[in-house]
């Protein structure tokens, strides 16, 4: 899959993001979407923004380390996460 690049990561685009590698959105408890990656198993969480906008830096942090360790997306994917852009698939 290639990846092309949005300039910020929204709340909508992430979820978007998860849902294209793979996740289903799998519940919400509080102010917290889990999302379930079949395949391997892997739960990641994304809290919902007060704004429905802003994406935390510690979810983003999380979710590409989950990714990483999962292998779930390659390098250039990673390297996006890791400079605040959000891949997209193109």
């Amino acid at each position: 899959m290639s990846h092309a690049s949005q300039s910020e990561v929204t709340f909508v685009g992430l979820q978007q993001f998860l849902s294209d590698t793979g996740f289903d959105q799998s519940a919400t408890i509080n102010n917290v979407l889990a999302f379930h990656h079949r395949a391997t198993g892997t739960i990641v969480t994304l809290s919902i923004p007060a704004d429905g906008k802003t994406v935390r830096s510690a979810d983003l942090l999380s979710i590409a380390m989950r990714l990483e360790n999962q292998g779930l997306v390659d390098h250039s994917v990673l390297q996006q996460f890791r400079s605040g852009r959000l891949p997209v698939a193109s």
